[in-house]
């Protein structure tokens, strides 16, 4: 059967007196234990299922987001137009000039004023039951116009006008510092992205040179002398590393003050 089966035996023995008794005995008869490799059977279909649901959801996460969209310079170029806040003050310069020359363009207009009033008031007369009221109103027009000033306003019209055109250009000189500087905080991280890489590989490469010369010292095939070389080597190799790495975090910074946010994956420029 499947489990342990107890049964009841006899033994014969001899007592004291010369007889024979009946001794019972007990004894355990174990049947071979099947459970473990059902449970093994079974352990194994979970770790089947729980592997083909990880996939499952994997390739649907994949799906729903996508791979991850390679940012190239000119969409860097945008956001550093659009987020610049220099741009946006320069340009509220440029509005404020354009409202200079329509005001000194009006003073050459014919001006027009007007005013009026209008008063009323109540008092009470000799007898209780009579009123009087008092009403006066008044109206008055203004009519301003400029003859002939000597040219003045002309002249302080044409200097509004190239004030507006010195503002435009500076602000245009200004969109090319943005996008310069966007320019070269892009290649910036690029670069430095590269040389975190190479730094990276460096490393790698010098510490499997440290472990040959480690073990080829254990085997009396090189000296103490060209260990500690290796190691001064690795030493040097990881300070370069984390150079590389200050440089590309400041260059990470440049970026989001050049353009606005941080950098994402940035395609290489050919």
């Amino acid at each position: 059967g499947g489990g342990g089966a107890v049964g009841e035996g006899v033994a014969y023995g001899r007592s004291g007196r010369g007889r024979f008794r009946k001794a019972p005995r007990r004894h355990t008869l174990r049947a071979p234990v099947v459970a473990r490799p059902v449970a093994r059977a079974n352990a194994k279909g979970r770790a089947r299922a729980i592997r083909r649901f990880a996939a499952v959801l994997g390739l649907a996460v994949a799906v729903f987001t996508g791979p991850a969209r390679a940012e190239t310079l000119a969409d860097a170029l945008v956001d550093a137009y659009n987020n610049s806040g220099l741009l946006q003050q320069n340009r509220a310069l440029l509005r404020a000039a354009d409202e200079d020359v329509a005001q000194s363009m009006a003073a050459l207009r014919p001006i027009i004023s007007w005013q009026a009033n209008y008063t009323w008031s109540s008092a009470g007369a000799s007898s209780a039951t009579s009123l009087r009221d008092e009403v006066s109103a008044s109206f008055s027009v203004i009519a301003n116009l400029l003859i002939y000033d000597g040219g003045a306003s002309q002249i302080r019209t044409a200097a509004q006008k190239e004030v507006v055109l010195q503002t435009r250009e500076s602000l245009v000189g200004l969109e090319q510092d943005v996008l310069l500087r966007a320019v070269a905080a892009y290649m910036n991280v690029r670069r430095n992205s590269e040389f975190v890489a190479l730094r990276q590989n460096n490393v790698r490469l010098i510490r499997e040179e440290l472990r040959a010369a480690q073990d080829r010292f254990e085997v009396g095939e090189v000296t103490r002398t060209d260990v500690s070389l290796a190691q001064a080597a690795l030493a040097a190799s990881q300070s370069n590393l984390a150079a590389a790495q200050g440089a590309l975090a400041q260059a990470v910074e440049e970026f989001r003050a050049a353009v606005g946010r941080a950098p994402g994956n940035l395609q290489v420029v050919s």
